[in-house]
């Protein structure tokens, strides 16, 4: 599928989604050093146990040798121990909890793409009906709800709503079983992370396949007595995603950083939990892991979306 070309731009991508994530991860490290506060006061450590416990992490060196230090320790995976639970290294967490946010993200980016095509194409080919119309008027009010006011009507049906009716023997156990409970369910936070991208996706495939479908390829393929299906999924919707994909790449992006939010509100251990949770508890090297991985998803999801170019229009090459 993909060619010697591809091949290298996915090289250079790698190595420059490594330099990014390297300098987002320099910068985080150097901006919470110079914060003001202690997160080892918080512990009420003092006197000669504060002093030694500052040598084990090595915050009593100057900042440019810590610096150097950390970037040494990167580069071997190492992100160093949490502040608050000594001796706990922080690579295994944030690989542990960035694999959990990828597969909710994942699973979020399915509903974008799969609920915003499919909205799109019906409105489309029903264009100026009552089905054209719900679908539009769903597609304005989704992209105008944020993301957190969906996980939280969600939680009010599902959870609250739905578990009185049926006496509490509702339960979604769907994706992660009984881990995060009934309202934990993956499709429901990654529904409510990719609703609102899944709008926007609706209306840009309405408007380029509207487009499209006045093409004289179209009425050329209608004349051969092709099948609609075929016209509509092999020629029209082939042809119209091309502007598409190219907003899959921010819409990627929100989502990835709109689970720092949605991860609270339904209790799941992702990097979104984490981060806030290392923010209260003043953790600061865990913070710098989390922006580590999050970084990282970010350039891999972005690589992951401009690849897609070539799979749905084999003349486009790297």
């Amino acid at each position: 599928m993909f060619t010697r070309g591809t091949l290298i731009y996915i090289v250079q991508r790698l190595v420059l989604i490594t330099l990014a994530v390297l300098g987002v991860s320099s910068l985080v490290f150097l901006g919470i050093h110079r914060l003001p506060g202690d997160a080892l006061f918080s512990e009420h450590l003092r006197g000669t146990q504060y002093e030694l416990t500052l040598h084990h992490y090595g915050l009593d060196r100057p900042l440019w040798q810590q610096y150097l230090t950390f970037l040494g320790n990167m580069f071997h995976g190492d992100l160093g121990e949490s502040l608050v639970n000594r001796g706990v290294p922080i690579t295994p967490i944030v690989l542990r909890e960035m694999s959990v946010s990828a597969e909710v993200g994942l699973v979020a980016l399915i509903f974008t793409i799969g609920l915003g095509m499919s909205f799109g194409v019906i409105a489309a080919l029903r264009q100026n009906t009552w089905l054209d119309y719900l679908l539009s008027t769903t597609s304005v009010i989704g992209y105008s709800m944020p993301n957190f006011v969906i996980a939280t009507f969600l939680i009010l049906v599902f959870g609250v709503w739905l578990e009185n009716i049926t006496h509490g023997n509702f339960y979604f156990e769907i994706g992660w079983p009984g881990r995060y409970g009934s309202i934990g369910a993956i499709w429901l936070p990654a529904f409510a992370l990719g609703f609102p991208s899944a709008s926007i996706v609706a209306r840009m495939t309405r408007a380029s396949m509207l487009e499209v479908l006045q093409q004289d390829f179209i009425r050329t393929a209608r004349a051969k007595g092709l099948a609609p299906a075929t016209i509509t999924i092999r020629h029209a919707l082939r042809n119209a995603l091309i502007p598409v994909i190219t907003v899959l790449g921010p819409l990627a992006m929100a989502i990835i950083t709109g689970g720092v939010v949605v991860e609270n509100i339904f209790g799941i251990p992702g990097l979104g939990k984490e981060f806030a949770t290392s923010i209260l508890n003043r953790d600061y090297n865990v913070v710098i892991g989390v922006f580590t991985g999050y970084a990282a998803l970010v350039g891999l999801t972005n690589l992951g979306v401009d690849l897609l170019y070539v799979v749905i229009d084999p003349r486009i090459r790297y």
